[in-house]
């Protein structure tokens, strides 16, 4: 994940940039309970939570809405 995906899911939150094709790949494989579950303070210090779920979602995987990744709780999706 970090060497695929980091710099699509690091700081800044904006812009957001379409991942590549590896980094899809990767998401495809992660176990999602497991990575939320290691997302420390620290962590969420490196990796904006922001885009993780705007990676996720592209790679279609997305994080649902209430779910909680370390200390980021994923959003309702607008409109719904």
């Amino acid at each position: 994940m970090i060497g695929e995906c980091k710099k699509y899911e690091g700081w800044p939150a904006e812009p957001k940039v379409e991942p590549s094709e590896a980094c899809c790949a990767v998401w495809q494989r992660a176990n999602i309970p497991c990575l939320c579950a290691g997302v420390t303070e620290e962590k969420e210090k490196v990796w904006c939570m922001e885009k993780v779920v705007y990676v996720a979602k592209f790679c279609k995987k997305p994080l649902q809405p209430g779910y909680q990744c370390g200390s980021y709780t994923v959003p309702p999706v607008l409109g719904q």
